[in-house]
């Protein structure tokens, strides 16, 4: 843990936040794996009125930041019937950890009268690095498909910000020739709270890739990493690595294990929403198409995100489009599998689309924290912590 931690340190300098550690006044620990904690805030109330985003921030600066201030994801999302905000933290699986995140659910429930927080821990072999160099992906000797998240960072030193202009030319000239086939980009903001107490937000871009874990592809990553570094002065990206998930491009692919006993797993579904004859799958529509066909399969634990995916062509021209991703946690079963299925077909048909995305991960645990209980002072903790949806690299935090 030491190691780890001194590592850490040597990491954090400037930049956009995104993942750091803290080490505080605790008996020795022993290193415990790294896990991914989903938390899904609904936002409506029981009067018909909705959680604003005010109230909704001053939830996480009062109570989220000062139980894990190193760091924090949020994300807009939408669920069936409300939007939703999405909370990700990479953490030690550890009890404090657990404890902590129990009084964050708990204090959600009580303040907003909600019935429950949606939790999923993901438990992937997951591997997260701080710049080039680090060696997360196994290479192994028949490829296989990964995930990578990018997080990128958009504060520079001096108080300006990598804009959305410049980003996208970098996406253009630096990501996508590297990896022209599946580019997914995902808007974010981090948060954290430095040494003087005070709450730092910011955008932050997370670019996932789905690639095979070659050689060739990690000397790419690194080479994008070092090439954002340069080009915007910046101390880090986040690299985090997933291994153990299964890839489909299309209905039919037998990508769920099916297990005699039924276990909840999550499904991402990629939607573009560019149609061939140059119009686009508008909001409306797209919402009729889950009323219609999606909810129907899956009426519950159902959240969809905004997001723009970017590919090149044959002729080399970079292609961008609007995209949706449809997150569904659903048991292994047959009967799903064959809904997801029929999903795929049904929207490639409606929209003429060559096809859909497809990514399970069959390694979480899928629970609704329902028992209420009071809510003590935060506890410090000992861990690493995720910020920024789609993007950030780091900022320095004291460690002791």
């Amino acid at each position: 843990m030491q190691k780890l931690i001194a590592k850490v340190a040597r990491a954090l300098v400037t930049g956009a936040v995104v993942l750091v550690a803290i080490a505080v006044d605790l008996p020795q620990a022993v290193a415990s794996a790294l896990i991914q904690e989903d938390l899904l805030f609904g936002r409506h109330l029981p009067d018909g009125t909705q959680i604003s985003d005010e109230q909704f921030q001053a939830f996480v600066d009062g109570i989220i930041t000062p139980r894990f201030p190193a760091g924090l994801t949020i994300f807009d999302a939408k669920g069936q019937f409300e939007s939703n905000k999405v909370v990700t933290l990479f953490v030690e699986d550890n009890i404090d950890t657990k404890g902590a995140i129990a009084e964050i659910v708990t204090a959600y429930r009580q303040q907003f009268h909600q019935k429950n927080v949606l939790q999923v821990n993901n438990r992937d072999k997951l591997k997260v690095g701080f710049g080039a160099g680090e060696n997360l992906i196994d290479n192994n000797p028949t490829p296989e498909f990964i995930q990578t998240d990018l997080f990128f960072g958009r504060n520079i030193a001096g108080g300006t910000q990598v804009s959305d202009e410049q980003f996208q030319a970098f996406v253009d000239r630096v990501i996508t020739p590297r990896f022209p086939a599946v580019l997914t980009i995902f808007e974010a903001n981090g948060q954290f709270e430095d040494s003087t107490g005070t709450i730092i937000q910011e955008p932050s871009k997370v670019v996932r890739l789905l690639l095979e874990d070659t050689q060739e592809n990690e000397t790419a990553l690194d080479e994008i990493i070092q090439a954002y570094i340069q080009e915007f002065n910046q101390e880090s990206v986040l690299l985090a690595v997933n291994e153990e998930i299964a890839v489909g491009f299309g209905a039919g692919e037998n990508l769920i294990d099916n297990d005699p006993i039924p276990e909840l797993i999550q499904t991402d579904l990629f939607f573009g929403r560019n149609i061939a004859s140059g119009t686009q799958v508008s909001d409306e529509q797209f919402q009729a198409f889950v009323d219609r066909i999606i909810a129907p399969r899956f009426p519950t634990r159902l959240t969809i995100f905004d997001a723009n995916g970017q590919f090149e062509d044959s002729t080399g021209t970079i292609i961008q489009e609007p995209s949706k991703v449809v997150r569904l946690l659903l048991e292994d079963t047959q009967e799903n599998e064959t809904a997801l299925d029929e999903i795929i077909k049904a929207y490639t048909q409606e929209f003429k689309q060559e096809s859909v995305l497809t990514v399970v991960d069959e390694d979480v645990e899928i629970f609704d924290a329902k028992s209420p209980t009071s809510v003590p002072e935060p506890k410090f903790v000992i861990g690493l912590f995720a910020i920024g949806v789609l993007g950030t690299s780091i900022r320095q935090k004291k460690l002791f």
